[in-house]
């Protein structure tokens, strides 16, 4: 069996004059900053499916009061509409609390589809994230 040694790049940047601890310093602020900027994008695209979920949502209310809640299509238009309002709004305050600790925004987004909303998780967690998923519901 081989034995690898774990420090020995940072012992060849020591003895080519480099020093290793500010460059994993500013490699740690730049992943940080990035991450941060990257869960603001989907915090402001967040921003724009929660109007939309809140339009979609009226218009199928009101479509139902017009009609007298007979039209069953209406209806099962404003259950959808009011499934993506939680759905929005669960992700937005998980990417709100992202900002500050990504790995405690994230966690909470996936507790709540994990719990709350199975369906959902089709529908909004990315398909890189969806097998790890598979493997909680196939352990059962």
């Amino acid at each position: 069996m081989a034995i690898y040694e774990l420090k020995e790049e940072e012992r060849a940047l020591e003895e080519n004059g480099k020093k290793s601890g500010v460059e994993s310093l500013r490699d740690r602020m730049v992943s940080s900053i990035g991450a941060r900027l990257f869960f603001l994008f989907l915090l402001l695209a967040d921003l724009l499916w929660v109007v939309y979920a809140f339009a979609l949502f009226f218009l199928s209310f009101s479509a139902t009061l017009l009609t007298f809640f007979e039209v069953s299509l209406f209806k099962r238009w404003m259950q959808s509409a009011w499934k993506s309002i939680k759905r929005s709004l669960v992700c937005g305050i998980s990417l709100v609390i992202a900002l500050f600790s990504p790995a405690l925004g994230i966690m909470i987004a996936c507790t709540y589809f994990l719990m709350y909303d199975k369906a959902g998780i089709e529908e909004v967690v990315p398909s890189a994230l969806q097998a790890q998923f598979e493997e909680f519901f196939n352990s059962k």
